[in-house]
């Protein structure tokens, strides 16, 4: 027995040696992590399975750490719908007040939505009814969202982090600006069947476009209004505003529904607004995709 614990217990500290030395380039220049590659947890485990993967991947961009304005006025989106749609309820905003300021700790998001050639790489998987490989993958329910981002070492993002990865370093309506135009997304235009579609608008796509189809906003990720609804990890409540923690809120403890945000192709030009809020039952639905986060530098 006392060989026994002597050999675990050299094993152990030959553990911790290894992943100090692995933390050494890290601490020298004052980085958590690397632009890009794989970063593995330095745990003190001599069983490598039980080494948890984390990975960075060149798709990635770094949303600093500070405060934005969370949320809006909630008539600003009715007048958005009114000039694009024939029916509109002032009520259908409400829950996306108040306006309130909110911290958020650097994270790490895809630039572009997943796509089937990646789920279906990971997963032996596609769900999709639009079919292509540089498609967003679609009619996934979000247990299958929430899996895949584990399955790769990362996360679905928080709702609060989504809105601030979506205004790119701007307070306007729309990740571009104040009005919609129709090579800024993919929405519910003149070539949409959906009973909603903007006839002024041509954005070249009936259904879901090829992800990066569009500019990017300012932090340079693709497609964070339009394509698919993105599910986040949070659940919806719509009164959830009116109490929400100041710094970094991961949203309701418990919920019957999750929260999404972003907008698709079969939705009104309006509901493209950054601001926008929408919730789900977990059911399959071609308008439904994701994209991963992760965790960034520590703040100081």
């Amino acid at each position: 027995m006392r060989k026994h614990l002597s050999t675990l217990s050299s094993r152990y500290f030959l553990s911790f040696v290894a992943s100090f030395l692995l933390l050494v380039p890290s601490i020298l220049s004052g980085t958590e992590l690397p632009p890009a590659g794989e970063q593995y947890a330095a745990l003190a485990d001599p069983n490598p399975a039980h080494v948890k993967k984390t990975k960075l991947t060149e798709d990635m961009i770094l949303i600093p750490a500070g405060d934005f304005t969370a949320g809006t006025d909630p008539d600003i989106g009715y007048q958005e719908c009114l000039k694009h749609a024939k029916s509109c309820e002032p009520e259908w905003y409400r829950h996306e007040a108040p306006v309130h300021e909110v911290w958020i700790d650097a994270f790490y998001m895809d630039k572009y939505e997943v796509t089937q050639e990646k789920y279906e790489g990971v997963t032996g998987e596609n769900p999709a009814k639009y079919k292509g490989e540089n498609l967003p993958v679609e009619r996934v329910i979000w247990e299958e969202a929430n899996e895949y981002c584990e399955k790769v070492g990362k996360r679905l993002p928080t709702e609060a982090e989504w809105e601030k990865a979506a205004r790119g370093k701007v307070d306007t309506i729309y990740p571009w600006g104040n009005e919609v135009e129709s090579n800024r997304g993919n929405f519910c235009d003149v070539n949409c069947n959906a009973h909603v579609k903007a006839h002024q608008f041509d954005d070249g796509h009936k259904a879901t476009a090829p992800v990066g189809s569009y500019p990017p906003n300012g932090y340079g990720l693709h497609d964070m209004a339009g394509n698919v609804w993105e599910w986040v990890s949070d659940w919806f409540d719509r009164n959830y505003y009116q109490n929400a923690p100041r710094r970094n809120p991961e949203g309701p403890v418990k919920g019957h529904k999750k929260a999404l945000r972003g907008g698709s192709f079969g939705n009104n030009a309006s509901v493209m607004r950054i601001a926008g809020r929408s919730w789900a039952h977990n059911t399959r639905v071609s308008r439904r995709g994701f994209r991963c986060a992760l965790d960034g530098p520590s703040s100081p």
